[in-house]
């Protein structure tokens, strides 16, 4: 982790030095106090004494300085906020000769300094009034302490050492000087909600401090963090045995930090080991050593870091930064249509990294988008803190709600309802059903059909489908998903595709609909605003009909903008919410209770009925799992059983842990073939396969007929062997649909050469949406919303098991702690973890669209607004 944040440890952690950080090697703290604040002077050094005392908000005297309001016992004194340097970084830290090694630090001070500027601008607001409801813009004051390694931890070659790991605890008084003198404590939220663009400012700030003194930069990656130029990746890795550490508890529990930077940050804490301060004075000793042993010539390694010349010609970092400034507003409303400030600066300033500006430049970018109006202020969150947009999706989703508005009062063609009725009696459907497939069949040119899922809203669209066609009318379907859209065509005797591959025909000017066709959307709440604009605007000009089936309250889309949410303000939806797929009551109850976000009596009721299941470790989950796939698989068939978890480093640990049941029962037969593969998300991984696997196409190829989705069993596999004695070429036989196939993993290569391939034991709620079996079997992490339990707990006919792991819940508990108090053992009940855990099921992350802006932005018309040191800030209540 670059860049976190926790409530901070008892102020002697920072200060006893030479018990805790080997020795007291590391600097004396410096105090960052550009207002003046507590008489502090900016950039003195920390006494320990006057730390002590702020950090318990007294004055000189011992009185408190906070109102009697602020003087809580469970007030968090301070924020650590823990900014590292990349390892490469360190590692030209640690073998550097003293000149240089004053020059890395002094550039890891001005980076802390640019993150803690940052903050204070954008991000440092006061409370008051009653629970705080009154916010105004303040200073920040914080220690900061600079200290050079990680925990020892275990190496390739079996040492034992701390590796060199450059970092500044930022410790952040949580309190500060208001406008009248007064002393209020900080907003923690908006601090904390500026994590990732602190993360941004300080790579970014690092990256160019680095560059002046002549090192380059390369492996530029997410929120612009870098590598050194010229330090190999197996020297970085042998050099951060506590962070293989880290992502190896990380792989247990089936994530990875880029996925889950909380978990990750709790892992940090649960796999300390304590300090050994016996090793004080030997740590440059043991690096030198280390080095020397990898073939590091540490008296020169640092310098031969150094680039020679320019990095850029001149003017061309300015060309560069132009050409990323003008991509971004299309960036940025990629996966959200409205985004708040921090995100906009923190793409801003991440951009910058590599490019040689200063990090200052990042608000001059920030500015001059806004001014040149590439992206716009809409209005302002419930803080009275600015929202943005871009003219683009402004208009997109402004022509939805019109275009869905225009077509609603058209008048269509009649469907044949008559169809809808078998002699004098209707056909089974349940009365919400039936007046959802009357609305669907009536005159208007636009429909929305919702409902909660298990429901029968598929089953509705039988006699629909059969009324257009009754009216010599065509339907034509299509989802997001192939596995959806075929399930469409089959179910239906329709002809369905993607979403993406109608969009392509369009791009392309082949029109797929005329005034006599019918368009059903099947999982339309998925569909984003581009998506569900390019759809409206085919069918407008066409002049066909619509008709969207799905649910806002299910999984929102995964593009920017909730484009069922933008037509559904335009038109009334038809709501089928009797819920017709669980068969026993109190599942169907459960389900229910959970989409309305009631995860208590939910998770209570799962657990009544035996299908909650808590065990000790990750591995026992996994375990467990495996287990009740194999019980299931002995008994019925496997095709109507399914696992569910939240991501695909999940849903890949679930399938080793299934792929071992299979050898030691002897499903998979042969030696096991590996190659590289890579998940949906993009990320790489190693897939081993044998005959008996069952697999996963995850991108269409005709030759084949397979779709993104499709599955299928692994028969037989042949290799053939290099000089080296590897694998050169693979070729896979597979019975897909119970047809033959034949192919390499070449064949499903993306441009990185890695095969669009995986296994099919279980599948990520994304991939979960819309199927129905008889079991399922939901791996249940912390970071499941309302929306992930709702869809995922509801697949099942029969019964739904919920597979918790406990020590991930108690890693989170650990991880809300102070630094000093995360290591302390737990006392949670099962009672307390699942109340924890219900309250995280109960969050429902709703994508906002700018349409929605125009409300927010006149219920926060009357907050008053002032200047204060030449800042735009607001002061409102949190009551609106």
């Amino acid at each position: 982790m670059v860049a976190t944040w926790n409530p901070a440890a008892a102020s002697g952690y920072y200060l006893r030095q030479s018990d805790y950080y080997l020795g007291g090697e590391e600097p004396a703290g410096i105090w960052h106090a550009p207002a003046g604040d507590f008489s502090l002077f900016d950039g003195a050094k920390v006494d320990r004494g006057e730390f002590e005392r702020l950090f318990l908000g007294h004055d000189a005297e011992g009185n408190s300085l906070l109102s009697k309001a602020g003087r809580r016992l469970d007030r968090t004194p301070a924020f650590d906020v823990t900014l590292s340097a990349p390892r490469s970084v360190s590692l030209a830290w640690a073998f550097a000769d003293p000149a240089t090694r004053v020059l890395i630090e002094e550039a890891q001070a001005k980076a802390s300094r640019a993150t803690l500027d940052l903050l204070e601008r954008e991000a440092a607001f006061a409370r008051r009034g009653r629970n705080g409801a009154i916010i105004e813009p303040v200073a920040l004051t914080a220690a900061c302490f600079q200290h050079g390694e990680s925990r020892p931890a275990i190496h390739a070659d079996g040492r034992v050492f701390a590796d060199p790991n450059l970092h500044t605890h930022c410790v952040v008084l949580n309190m500060a000087e208001r406008a009248d003198g007064s002393v209020g404590a900080l907003h923690s939220k908006i601090l904390r909600d500026w994590k990732m663009a602190a993360g941004a400012t300080y790579h970014s700030a690092l990256a160019a401090e680095l560059q002046a003194i002549g090192f380059g930069i390369d492996r530029i990656g997410r929120n612009g963090i870098f590598e050194l130029e010229g330090v190999d990746d197996d020297i970085i890795r042998y050099f951060s045995a506590r962070r293989s550490e880290i992502e190896a508890e990380l792989d247990l529990a089936g994530t990875t930090s880029t996925e889950a930077a909380a978990l990750a940050a709790a892992v940090t804490r649960a796999t300390r080991n304590a300090k050994d301060g016996k090793a004080a004075s030997s740590r440059e000793k043991t690096w030198r050593k280390a080095a020397v042993d990898s073939g590091i010539d540490e008296q020169k390694f640092t310098q031969g870091l150094f680039v020679h010349g320019a990095i850029f010609a001149p003017g061309q970092a300015g060309i560069l930064l132009q050409e990323k400034m003008a991509a971004l507003p299309r960036e940025l409303t990629e996966h959200e249509s409205v985004i708040d400030r921090r995100e906009l600066v923190r793409a801003v300033t991440a951009s910058l990294v590599g490019t040689g500006f200063p990090v200052e430049r990042a608000n001059a970018e920030v500015e001059r988008l806004l001014a040149d109006g590439a992206v716009v202020e809409i209005g302002q969150d419930a803080l009275g803190l600015p929202r943005y947009s871009t003219p683009e999706m402004i208009e997109i989703e402004r022509d939805i709600v019109r275009l869905a508005g225009d077509m609603a009062t058209r008048s269509w063609h009649a469907a044949d309802q008559s169809v809808l009725t078998v002699g004098d009696d209707t056909l089974v459907l349940n009365p919400e059903q039936r007046d959802a497939a009357l609305a669907a069949t009536g005159p208007s040119a636009i429909v929305i059909v919702e409902g909660a899922p298990g429901s029968g809203k598929s089953t509705m669209l039988a006699p629909v489908v059969a009324a257009h066609r009754a009216a010599g009318l065509r339907v034509v379907g299509t989802a997001t998903a192939w596995r959806v859209a075929n399930a469409l065509r089959d179910d239906l005797g329709i002809e369905a595709r993607a979403t993406a591959s109608w969009m392509e025909r369009l791009r392309q000017g082949r029109s797929f609909l005329d005034r006599s066709s019918v368009l059903v959307v099947d999982e339309a709440g998925l569909l984003s605003s581009r998506e569900m604009h390019a759809l409206l605007t085919a069918i407008h000009r066409a002049d066909a009909k619509l008709i969207l089936v799905g649910d806002r309250r299910q999984l929102q889309a995964i593009g920017a903008g909730p484009g069922l949410d933008l037509v559904a303000s335009a038109i009334d939806a038809n709501r089928v919410d009797t819920i017709v797929r669980q068969r026993e009551e109190w599942t169907r109850e459960a389900v229910m209770a959970f989409g309305r976000g009631d995860a208590v009596s939910a998770l209570a009721a799962f657990a009544d009925h035996g299908h909650l299941v808590e065990t000790e470790t990750n591995r026992a989950a996994l375990d467990q799992i495996a287990t009740l796939r194999r019980e299931h698989m002995q008994a019925t068939d496997q095709e109507r059983f399914l696992v569910v978890a939240r991501t695909n480093a999940q849903v890949a640990a679930i399938s080793r842990t299934v792929r071992n049941d299979l050898r030691a029962t002897g499903q998979l037969t042969g030696p096991d073939v590996s190659f590289r593969a890579v998940t949906p998300s993009g990320h790489e991984m190693t897939i081993d396969l044998a005959a008996g696997d069952r697999i996963r196409f995850l991108a269409r190829n005709d030759r084949l007929g397979v779709v993104n989705g499709t599955t299928g069993i692994v028969t037989k596999i042949v290799t053939a062997e290099n000089e080296a004695g590897n694998p050169a070429a693979i070729r896979i036989e597979a019975m897909v649909d119970g047809r033959r196939v034949s192919f390499s993993p070449d064949d499903l290569a993306d441009e990185r050469g890695r095969a669009r391939l995986g296994w099919a034991y279980a599948t990520t709620v994304y991939g979960s949406q819309g199927m129905t079996v008889d079991r399922a079997v939901v791996f249940l992490d912390p970071a499941f919303d309302r929306h992930a339990i709702h869809v995922a707990a509801s697949r099942a006919r029969n019964a739904t098991t919920l597979i918790v792991d406990r020590s991930a819940i108690d890693m989170r508990l650990a991880a809300d702690r102070p630094l000093d108090r995360q290591d302390d053992p737990l006392d949670t009940s099962e009672d307390e973890r699942q109340k924890w855990l219900a309250e995280r099921l109960s969050r429902a992350v709703v994508k906002s669209s700018t349409f929605d802006m125009s409300v927010v932005s006149s219920l926060n018309a009357g907050s008053r607004l002032h200047e204060r040191d030449g800042r735009r800030s607001p002061t409102l209540s949190l009551s609106l």
